[in-house]
Order: structure tokens, then C-alpha cells, then sequence
């Protein structure tokens, strides 16, 4: 084998061909949760893990951007 200039890296090896024989391996199970309650609140619900902002009537509601 040749030698490589400073600096520069190896060539790796061709992975080995796939074996069609392989066995499978074990099912990793659902990837989605099993009901509604499994999921986090969506952007535009309140997290139940958050105290509600108190509501001032004198404070004007920010403009929307």
C-alpha cells in the first residue's frame, strides 16, 4: 500500500455485501402513543403544567404581528 500525503485520511473499506438470509430484528413496538392523553399539548393549548397568565383588565392585549 502507498503511502498517504500529511493530512490525508484512509479511503475505508467497502462495507460487506447485506445478507438477505439475515434475521430481522425484533419489533420495536408502536411508534405513535396509545391515545390522545400520551400526547403533549399542542402550540395553541394551555400546558396543564403551567399556572394560567393572570388577567388584568388594564393591560391592553399585545397587537398581533
Amino acid at each position: 500500500m502507498e503511502a498517504l500525503p500529511v493530512g490525508v485520511a484512509a479511503r475505508p473499506q467497502d462495507p460487506p455485501p447485506l445478507n438477505p438470509d439475515a434475521p430481522i430484528p425484533d419489533d420495536p413496538g408502536p411508534l405513535l402513543p396509545d391515545g390522545p392523553g400520551d400526547l403533549p399539548p399542542a402550540p395553541h393549548e394551555p400546558s396543564p403544567f403551567t399556572e394560567p397568565a393572570p388577567t388584568d383588565p388594564s393591560t391592553p392585549e399585545p397587537e398581533p404581528v
